[in-house]
């Protein structure tokens, strides 16, 4: 007797489990997940148009294949297990493209796309034969390695060769000096759940670009620090890390330039703390507490009150410019730092618009400039 009660409740647990789950199924496909901000990417849904030829030629069945694991039920607590399965209990090196070393949670490429890159550098050196070539004072050159390019050559991961992109960029800008910071950097100095670095470790990128560019920085900085930092990597990599320490560095020059956005001509601060405190998502993230904002701002200029010349730098950047700019404004009286993610370049020639003042014009005539993109940035075909 006892052993039938106890295979009636295994069966109506078991029962009820199958059940819950289909009711759960039957309430995603009726409330499905457009976006997953952990892994920054739209979900699949459910297939728009279902015909019996797309089911012989299986169109439809791999959409719904996609769309069934895309939404199925408590899938970011699943995800999580697995990840940590595949790492604590496997032993594995990698989980879906991520691999974590001494704590730094980074995405594997193993190679970059020619082509993609080709079309980056190729808007670039028309931006230079166009508009600054025979009218800027100097013209520089630097290309950004991310955490892969030290993982490869530390651990022996496969990584892409970033020779390729470089080489791409010094031919697409031949009379620039090209400046090599990839042996002023290691993995040390870049978040361990983010893509960026640390502001705090970047000097001696500074103290490199200075030396070749001939400005000069006090190299004296006071540390703030702003816990509970979650990089992109943080939920992307569903291993669950510990948020970190965002570092950003200040002194009486630093405290005392001014940012303004050329879009509206309103002032903004060069370190938006506020933003830090929002919730996380990939618009508002806490690394754009840099240059009050995301990287996304066409054209901001930064005025040094306390600059001893009357220098101007133009630096064509990315997000990871957003960090560094603060601290080369200190060699020069003015920085103009564009984004050719948000704005055509065609754009910065142009004084006037339909007839009005063209806020996004920029005058090259006796100006340096600075061409400083991440690998990364390079291999996205990302500007306008």
């Amino acid at each position: 007797m006892q052993e039938k009660i106890k295979n009636i409740v295994v069966t109506l647990v078991f029962t009820l489990f199958i059940a819950g789950f289909a009711v759960l199924c039957v309430t995603c496909y009726f409330n499905p997940v457009a976006h997953s901000d952990s892994e920054n990417r739209d979900l699949a849904q459910f297939p728009e148009k279902i015909t019996w030829e797309g089911i012989v030629d299986k169109t439809v069945i791999d959409q719904f294949e996609d769309y069934s694991v895309d939404q199925f039920p408590f899938r970011e607590f699943f995800r999580s297990i697995k990840a940590k399965v595949q790492y604590n209990v496997l032993g594995l090196k990698e989980n879906n493209g991520y691999v974590v070393e001494g704590g730094y949670i980074c995405q594997i490429s193993k190679d970059f796309n020619d082509q993609t890159v080709a079309l980056s550098v190729d808007k670039v050196k028309d931006l230079y034969l166009t508009q600054i070539a025979g009218k800027a004072n100097k013209v520089y050159s630097a290309v950004i390695p991310d955490k892969n390019y030290y993982l490869g050559k530390d651990y022996g991961y496969p990584s892409p060769d970033y020779s390729k992109v470089v080489e791409a960029l010094k031919n697409a800008l031949p009379e620039s000096t090209y400046i090599d910071i990839f042996g002023d950097l290691e993995l040390e100095d870049f978040y361990k759940t983010d893509t960026h670095w640390d502001q705090s470790k970047i000097l001696g990128v500074v103290d490199k670009l200075a030396s070749v560019m001939g400005f000069e920085t006090s190299g004296e900085y006071t540390e703030n620090k702003l816990e509970g930092f979650e990089g992109i990597y943080f939920n992307q990599s569903a291993m669950n890390p510990p948020s970190e320490t965002l570092t950003y560095l200040t002194n009486d020059i630093i405290s005392g330039l001014k940012v303004q956005d050329m879009t509206d001509n309103k002032f903004l601060e060069v370190y938006a703390l506020n933003l830090f405190n929002e919730e996380f998502n990939y618009e508002t993230d806490g690394y754009n507490v840099f240059l009050s904002g995301k990287a996304g701002r066409p054209l901001l200029r930064i005025i040094n009150p306390k600059a001893t010349n009357n220098k101007t730098l133009i630096v064509f950047r990315d997000s990871y410019g957003s960090s560094i700019a603060p601290l080369i404004a200190e060699g020069y009286r003015m920085i103009y730092v564009v984004d050719l993610r948000s704005i055509n370049y065609e754009l910065l020639s142009q004084k006037t618009v339909g007839g009005k003042r063209n806020p996004y014009y920029l005058d090259f005539t006796n100006a340096d400039v600075l061409f400083l993109y991440s690998a990364i940035v390079l291999n996205s075909n990302s500007f306008k």
